[in-house]
């Protein structure tokens, strides 16, 4: 089995997509802390002829380490102000129509916390792209450890044999120790599509931009940007495995 896994994130692009396509399965780590200014709460639409993020507000006095899982939202206002965002920017586009309400009755749905919401929203485009990838929640499981031990934890949990990483993920990743606990590490080779935005060309945004402009034809852009790749560690023969 090759899994992968990334914590839940708010309207994620086209990548992370990508690699829950090509994976055998996903797991979403919300237990993860919640790091301020990341993708956790806020992610890229296209507004004219820039790119505008646009932030999920979390409450965050006294919260310090806390979970994603756990992030209770600063207030529900955000909401109209993103819908507002949407539909300035794509009602002209030709699939806005088609996703926009399915978006809305997504945001405007009654989340109890920000990992709540990230795990359905993310849910819910994986449906509406045929991704059948069978999805995990690091919450029902002993997770254990930090950066390549949690990953090693998180293959033993559902007796994987192979994890998928994206690129990002060779700064804390020991494949010797992936290798030596007996995981294979893969990595998936991205390449950003380029379609039809009415404009010059922004890549890196949410997918809904992929939605409202393509439509249909998202649910192949997605599995064909990127593949998976296995890694070129070789392992000493003599390497005992870590605990």
């Amino acid at each position: 089995m090759l899994l992968s896994g990334h914590q839940p994130v708010y309207l994620p692009g086209i990548i992370l997509f990508n690699k829950i396509a090509i994976s055998d399965a996903f797991m979403f780590t919300g237990h993860n802390q919640n790091v301020k200014y990341s993708w956790h709460a806020r992610n890229k639409i296209r507004v004219q002829d820039k790119a505008l993020t646009i932030s999920v507000p979390v409450m965050r006095k006294n919260k310090v380490g806390q979970a994603i899982a756990d992030t209770r939202f600063a207030n529900m206002h955000w909401r109209q102000k993103h819908l507002r965002s949407m539909q300035f920017s794509y009602a002209k586009r030709p699939y806005f129509d088609r996703y926009f309400p399915r978006i809305t009755d997504l945001l405007m749905s009654d989340w109890r916390s920000l990992g709540e919401m990230n795990t359905g929203i993310v849910k819910a485009i994986m449906h509406w792209l045929e991704i059948e990838t069978p999805v995990y929640d690091s919450d029902n499981y002993a997770i254990e450890g930090a950066k390549t031990d949690m990953v090693i934890s998180m293959c033993r949990s559902l007796g994987a044999g192979s994890f998928l990483f994206n690129e990002g993920s060779r700064v804390y990743l020991d494949e010797g120790k992936m290798a030596a606990n007996g995981i294979q590490t893969y990595w998936q080779v991205f390449e950003h599509p380029v379609y039809d935005q009415g404009r010059e060309f922004i890549e890196n945004l949410s997918i809904v931009d992929l939605l409202f402009n393509v439509g249909e034809e998202s649910r192949d852009i997605v599995r064909s940007c990127g593949r998976a790749e296995i890694g070129n560690y070789k392992p000493d023969p003599g390497q005992k495995p870590h605990s």
